[in-house]
């Protein structure tokens, strides 16, 4: 049973690259870096978490059970204007730019390596769409019963002209009929992204732009607010960006 799911796991990890299948299945086998706390850092600054803190890397050492184990785990930058201090924190210098690659190494393994994208300071936010009427049909279409996308832009003032602030995440809410809508539901009304996934969360893309769409699901019995209010969030330190958040009121009818 043992060897089996050790080859289980060797199987599974194997196009990863940290895996060390010569040796004993009892020893670490495997070092899986995770999902890195947030997708950028400032420069000039330290890699932080959703929450404005700062954080620290993580890693997983699994042996040849896939039993998670301990031992010394280091994190290593392959650039020089991106440090990763002893203690997990990741710093980058003042004049960094670009893209980082940061991995992490155990015993004569590495893991695979994570990007990490190294971005000016946002400093405020500006609305990102038109809110166009939903004009909904029945039956229940979904190419057509959702909105144009709605969202903000994070931006970097800092300069002479405004810049978009890359890899920066974008958070949603949405109300219908006055109340908070949850987001696990989809029965009336809720957000999505552009591959129509349901979804509450972005991360700007070049231009510092991030939107999320509202998905009306028309079913029988349905009973069609006359709007619905997209609240958009960003923020940089765990303090709200100037002009966050961006509050749209979307109009919806029946086409």
């Amino acid at each position: 049973m043992k060897r089996r799911r050790w080859l289980a796991m060797a199987a599974l990890l194997a196009g990863a690259g940290c895996l060390d299948l010569s040796t004993d299945p009892d020893e670490i086998v495997a070092i899986e870096f995770n999902e890195l706390p947030w997708p950028s850092i400032v420069a000039g600054d330290t890699l932080r978490d959703s929450t404005g803190a700062v954080a620290t890397l993580g890693a997983r050492l699994l042996d040849g059970d896939g039993d998670e184990v301990t031992g010394p785990v280091e994190f290593l930058s392959q650039d020089a204007d991106v440090r990763v201090l002893a203690d997990g924190r990741v710093v980058a210098d003042d004049t960094a730019s670009g893209t980082a690659r940061l991995l992490a190494s155990t015993a004569g393994l590495q893991s695979i390596v994570r990007q990490l994208e190294i971005v000016a300071a946002p400093d405020s936010a500006d609305p990102d769409g038109t809110p166009t009427p939903l004009a909904w049909v029945a039956p229940d279409d979904p190419a057509l019963n959702v909105s144009v996308p709605l969202g903000l832009r994070v931006l970097d003032t800092s300069g002479d002209t405004p810049a978009g602030v890359r890899g920066w995440i974008v958070t949603f809410d949405l109300q219908v009929d006055g109340q908070g809508s949850s987001r696990t539901d989809t029965t009336r009304a809720y957000l999505v992204n552009d591959a129509g996934r349901v979804s509450y969360a972005d991360t700007t893309d070049a231009s510092g732009r991030a939107t999320r769409r509202l998905r009306l699901r028309v079913a029988p019995g349905f009973s069609p607010p006359d709007s619905a209010v997209i609240l958009v969030r960003a923020s940089y330190r765990g303090v709200s960006l100037t002009g966050a958040p961006v509050r749209w009121v979307l109009p919806i009818r029946p086409g």
